[in-house]
């Protein structure tokens, strides 16, 4: 059996995966996605369908700080972890860090000023470039602004200020893909290099590294079937 659980990063819903999603339907995959409720009550959380398949597999992706959404049995569970633009810290150690930091605390003084539609569209156009926003969760995200969750969405922003020790409960044999798009304004290079570096150094197999031109922090225009092709079997 092939089974897929999804978790969507901040200010994003499981449509966010919609596009994504058909190719492997096609090709007789299981597919789940956790929605953490930023634009409904529905709080989704996925689970694996248990099987006494040999050859199963059991296949996570998460997009940005879904790393972190996304339930650690889940991960602890998985046989494949796909991390797409994804972070342990969110802040890089560096002296760029004064400077993020500012920036989120800017995003979150507009929530609290009841200006959160507007930084949300600007920060979902901002994650989408150099490309369009994609068409089908565009279209969704438009609808469903009109209910969003300020609450939920300020309180995971201020998570991000968090520093966090490396999550020592993922499997040290786990396979870990590692996709890095060329082109991401949202999330800083160094924070992520810090990441694979860390799985680097703990884990007893080393990250697959898949780099994406072309594509910024949300990506689009992908055939993410194919780029993960390769990986399934190996």
């Amino acid at each position: 059996m092939k089974q897929i659980i999804t978790q969507h990063g901040w200010g994003l819903n499981k449509h966010f995966w919609d596009d994504f999603k058909v190719d492997f339907l096609k090709n007789n995959w299981h597919w789940q996605d956790n929605d953490r409720g930023y634009f409904s009550t529905n709080h989704c959380q996925a689970k694996w369908i248990r099987s006494d398949s040999k050859k199963e597999i059991r296949m996570t992706l998460c997009h940005s700080y879904g790393f972190h959404l996304m339930q650690k049995k889940i991960l602890k569970e998985a046989t494949h972890i796909v991390l797409i633009n994804s972070f342990n810290n969110f802040l890089p150690v560096s002296n760029k860090r004064n400077f993020i930091l500012r920036s989120l605390k800017r995003m979150e003084m507009k929530i609290t000023q009841n200006e959160h539609k507007d930084m949300l569209k600007e920060f979902i156009y901002r994650s989408f470039m150099p490309n369009d926003i994609n068409n089908s969760f565009k279209n969704i995200f438009y609808k469903s602004i009109e209910s969003l969750n300020k609450t939920l969405l300020l309180s995971d922003l201020k998570q991000l200020y968090m520093n966090r020790e490396f999550p020592v409960f993922l499997k040290k044999d786990c396979k870990i893909i590692f996709i890095r798009s060329e082109n991401d304004l949202i999330l800083d290079k160094e924070s992520n290099n810090d990441f694979l570096e860390s799985l680097n150094r703990t884990l007893d197999r080393s990250p697959i590294l898949i780099k994406l031109t072309q594509q910024g922090h949300c990506m689009n225009n992908l055939n993410l079937y194919e780029i993960l092709l390769d990986t399934f079997n190996d």
